[in-house]
C-alpha cells in the first residue's frame, strides 16, 4: 500500500507540539511494511533548509481559492534516518514567515484559516493529479480536517484515516470562508451549534476511520469528558470505526544508554550514571547538592490543564518535607510569575526555568527521581513515557494517556503513583507516597527496574495502525 501522511508540523523541521513529533516518527515506523510512506507538510520559513538537505523537486502546480489562484511548489527531503520520503509544500505567501501559528507575541496568525485551506488544497491537487500514489490518505487535526470531505466530495478511491491529537482546538471557520473552498465541498458541511463550520468536525465525519491518541483519550471522548453535546452527538455517530492507539517515542533519542545530551548514561542494569545526571542537574540549575532528598522534575507548557494550580499550591508543603524541585517550561504569564517567585522564596530546593531548552530537557529526565505530570486531561503525553524509559517516576492524574501508560504503585506491581480524582488532596496523598516509597531503597529501586522494562517504542504502536490500514484496503494483516 502507498500512505500519504499529512500534518501541519513534523519533526525535527517544524514543531509546536506533540503533533510533530508523531508525524515525525510514526511514518518511519510504519515503512518497513508498506510500500510507500510520503508525508506532506508546509515548507515554513523557520525550517533550516541546507541543515536537512531540502531541495526542490521539478513539481509544480497552483490550486483555486475562491477566485483567486495561488501557486506552490513541491520540495523534498529523505528523513534524518533515511527512511522515508518528506515532502515541503512552499508557497512564501502563506509559510515563508517565522513561525508555525503564530506570532511573535503568541496570537495566532489572523489568516490560519486561508493558510491551511491551501495546504490541503495542495495536498489533494498532488493525490487527485495522480503525481503521489495515495492508498492511505493519514489526516492529522483540524489541519487537515477538511482531506476526507475533499476525497469524497471529488469521488476519489482513497481511503482515509483522521487522527485527534487534541481536541481542543477546533479550526472554527465562517459561511463566508466557504467560498474559498471547491463548490462540491459546500453541501457535505455541517453547520456546529455557534453557526461556524468545525474542521476538526468535518474530518470526524468524513473519515473512514477515526483515531486519537491513547485509548483512554478515546473512551472520554465518547463519554463526553470536556467535549460540549453537539459535538458528541458527531463523535458518537462514528463510534464504530473510533479507536484510540497510544503514542510511541524515539527509543534512540530518548535513550539513556546513548542520549547526546547527558553527561552520563546508564541501564536498568546498571544505574550509576542516573545518580551522577542527579548531581549535574543539581549543580546545573543552583540547587543545592543534597542526592539524599527527592527531586521532582516537570517539562510542560504552563498552562492550567497541565495541573499548575495543584502543584503550586503544595510547593511550600513539600518543600517542608525535603523534596527539590525543576520546572522547565514556559506559557502563562501568571504561572510562570508563580514558579518565578517559589524558586525565590526556596533558591536551595526550587529550580524554574522559563523557556524551552532540548539539552536541560533530557537532563532533567535523566537527572530527576520523579517526573510530576498531574494534568487535568491529556490526550496521551509523551513526557511520562520518556521518565519510564529513564526510571524516573511519574506521578500523574488519571486521565487519557497517563491512565493507559502509568500503573499505580503497590508492593507487587506498578510503574508510578496515580491519582484521582482531580482534586488536591489526592495528588498530596499521591506525592506523599511517592516520597515514603523513594527513602525505602529495595522498593525503590525494584521500582525503577519495572519502569525502565516498559516498551513503549513506535513500531509497537505502528502496527496497531497497520491493522486498521489492512482492514481499510481489505489486505492481510498477518505479518504486521
Amino acid at each position: 500500500m502507498n500512505i500519504v501522511f499529512a500534518s501541519a508540523e513534523v519533526a525535527p523541521y517544524s514543531k509546536a507540539g506533540g503533533l510533530a513529533d508523531v508525524a515525525g516518527s510514526l511514518p518511519q515506523a510504519m515503512a518497513p511494511y508498506v510500500n510507500s510512506v510520503q508525508v506532506l507538510t508546509p515548507l515554513y520559513g523557520e525550517i533550516d533548509q541546507n541543515k536537512y538537505d531540502i531541495h526542490p523537486t521539478t513539481i509544480r502546480g497552483k490550486v483555486a481559492l475562491g477566485d483567486k489562484v495561488a501557486p506552490y511548489s513541491l520540495y523534498q527531503t529523505t528523513d534524518v534516518d533515511q527512511i522515508t520520503q518528506i515532502g515541503f509544500i512552499r508557497c512564501d505567501r502563506f509559510f515563508g514567515r517565522d513561525g508555525i501559528y503564530t506570532e511573535s507575541d503568541g496570537e495566532g496568525f489572523a489568516d490560519n484559516n486561508l493558510r491551511y485551506f491551501f495546504f490541503q488544497l495542495v495536498v489533494l491537487d498532488l493525490i487527485s493529479s495522480g503525481t503521489l500514489p495515495t492508498d492511505i490518505l493519514h489526516c492529522n487535526d483540524h489541519h487537515t480536517g477538511l482531506l476526507p470531505l475533499m476525497m469524497k466530495a471529488m469521488h476519489l478511491k482513497v481511503k482515509t484515516i483522521f487522527t485527534i491529537h487534541n481536541f481542543l482546538y477546533h479550526g472554527h471557520f465562517s459561511t463566508q470562508e466557504i467560498s474559498l473552498l471547491p463548490k462540491s465541498t459546500g453541501p457535505l458541511l455541517t453547520k456546529t451549534q455557534l453557526d461556524n463550520y468545525s474542521a476538526l468536525l468535518e474530518g470526524i465525519d468524513h473519515s473512514d476511520i477515526v483515531t486519537t491518541v491513547s485509548p483512554g483519550y478515546a473512551l472520554e471522548l465518547l463519554a463526553g469528558v470536556n467535549v460540549d453535546e453537539y459535538s458528541l452527538t458527531r463523535i458518537q455517530a462514528v463510534e464504530s470505526n473510533f479507536y484510540g492507539i497510544v503514542n510511541g517515542i524515539d527509543t534512540e533519542y530518548w535513550s539513556p544508554e546513548h542520549d547526546q545530551f547527558t553527561p552520563f548514561h546508564f541501564s536498568k542494569d546498571d544505574l550509576a550514571g542516573k545518580r551522577k545526571n542527579k548531581a549535574a542537574l543539581l549543580t546545573k540549575v543552583g540547587l543545592s547538592p543534597d542526592m539524599d532528598a527527592p527531586l521532582l522534575g516537570s517539562i510542560s507548557r504552563l498552562v492550567e490543564n497541565k495541573g499548575f494550580p495543584l502543584i503550586i499550591e503544595l510547593l511550600d508543603e513539600f518543600v517542608e518535607l525535603g523534596a527539590k524541585f525543576i520546572f522547565l517550561g514556559s506559557g502563562s504569564p501568571e504561572i510562570s510569575d508563580q514558579l518565578q517567585k517559589a524558586s525565590k522564596r526556596h533558591p536551595q530546593h526550587i529550580a524554574f526555568d522559563d523557556g524551552f531548552n532540548e539539552p536541560l530537557a533530557h537532563l532533567i529526565e535523566a537527572g530527576s527521581d520523579m517526573f510530576l505530570m498531574p494534568s487535568r486531561f491529556e490526550p496521551c503525553g509523551l513526557n511520562q513515557l520518556y521518565s519510564l524509559r529513564y526510571g524516573t517516576i511519574p506521578i500523574v492524574h488519571s486521565t487519557g494517556g497517563l491512565g493507559d501508560t502509568v500503573d499505580a504503585w503497590t508492593s507487587d506491581s506498578g510503574t508510578g503513583f496515580v491519582f484521582e480524582p482531580y482534586a488536591i488532596n489526592e495528588l498530596r496523598k499521591s506525592m506523599e507516597l511517592a516520597l515514603k516509597v523513594y527513602h525505602s531503597e529495595s522498593d525503590w529501586m525494584t521500582l525503577m527496574h519495572r519502569a525502565m522494562l516498559m516498551d513503549f517504542s513506535w513500531d509497537q504502536s505502528a502496527k496497531q495502525y497497520l491493522h486498521l490500514y489492512n482492514l481499510l484496503i481489505g489486505g492481510s494483516s498477518e505479518n504486521i
